[in-house]
């Protein structure tokens, strides 16, 4: 299928509602401080910095359209796609994958514009892989607040679905548009609750912090990703929302504002007696990733989920 119909179909199924990034803010700024981007997709302050800091010349492979919003066609390729690939992070060696089985002109569809590891945070993708891209002439397609803002495709309401959980409501908003769900849990306990997750998704370095006497699940807030912070735990409490339910339970990567931000978030956890499962990032994205391979065969566009390599440990 043309690239075109291709980004035209996401385009319309997923709308950039995130405001205009400045071009000359994203491009001559790049070391921009995170809290200056509520009203932004904040990959956007994230994606400049850390290919920067790697000597990327990142203006040289991506199209300069995608640095209005940080969402959209990243890397342009070929006019004509046969296969579409989907992977949460662009990461290293689910690219290297890609790159041995794809046909010339490709097109890879991400929630991340980069990479990540769970000590580091977030990466650039890596030089030789661009280049790699370039010379097979593989698209690259991205988007990360459109795709967890909620919708029959969105990260949460995947996670949500594929534990069982009904959803009763939506919460969390970011840009004026709900990331979160919650419903009633369809185990009785946390433990229960933990290997269902465990089950479902692959997770092994699951995280359960009890701030509450009582295990049970009752009623469950679902923020896939990175859902750890206070106003989102503090809306689950006024929904009477018994347990948290996100990827990033403990922040672990060297990112001073989101470890600030976490701890916020599990302290006032523990004063609203919330119980908090962290199931991962990739994790808990997973879920809707994998789904959208039935999204592009509803379209007769032949899909398939890239894992990462991490996944063997069960810890990314």
């Amino acid at each position: 299928m043309e690239l075109k119909k291709i980004c035209q179909l996401l385009k319309e199924s997923f709308p950039l509602h995130v405001r205009r990034h400045r071009q000359i803010l994203g491009l001559l700024y790049p070391f921009a401080n995170l809290k200056n981007a509520k009203k932004y997709d904040p990959i956007g302050f994230v994606f400049p910095e850390v290919n920067v800091k790697a000597g990327i010349n990142y203006r040289k492979f991506y199209r300069w359209a995608f640095f209005d919003y940080y969402n959209g066609l990243m890397i342009k390729g070929a006019s004509r796609a046969s296969r579409v690939f989907c992977m949460v992070f662009p990461n290293r060696r689910p690219l290297e994958n890609i790159l041995e089985k794809a046909d010339r002109g490709d097109l890879v569809f991400t929630h991340h514009c980069c990479g990540f590891d769970k000590k580091k945070g977030f990466l650039p993708i890596p030089l030789d892989i661009l280049q790699k891209l370039k010379e097979k002439q593989i698209s690259i397609y991205s988007l990360h607040t459109p795709f967890f803002n909620n919708g029959p495709w969105s990260t949460s309401v995947q996670l949500a679905r594929m534990l069982g959980i009904k959803q009763e409501g939506e919460f969390a908003a970011v840009n004026g548009k709900t990331t979160g769900v919650f419903g009633k849990s369809p185990v009785g306990n946390l433990n229960d609750l933990k290997n269902l997750l465990s089950r479902q998704t692959g997770a092994r370095d699951i995280n359960i912090i009890t701030n509450k006497k009582s295990t049970e699940t009752g009623r469950v807030a679902v923020i896939a990703g990175n859902g750890g912070y206070e106003h989102f735990i503090t809306e689950a409490g006024r929904l009477g929302c018994d347990t948290f339910l996100t990827g990033t339970a403990i922040e672990e990567a060297e990112i001073p504002d989101s470890l600030e931000a976490n701890l916020r978030f599990r302290k006032l956890a523990e004063q609203l007696n919330i119980n908090i499962i962290g199931g991962g990032h990739y994790f808990t994205e997973k879920p809707a990733l994998q789904n959208m391979v039935c999204f592009f065969d509803k379209h007769d566009i032949h899909a398939e989920f890239v894992p990462d390599a991490e996944e063997e440990s069960g810890d990314i």
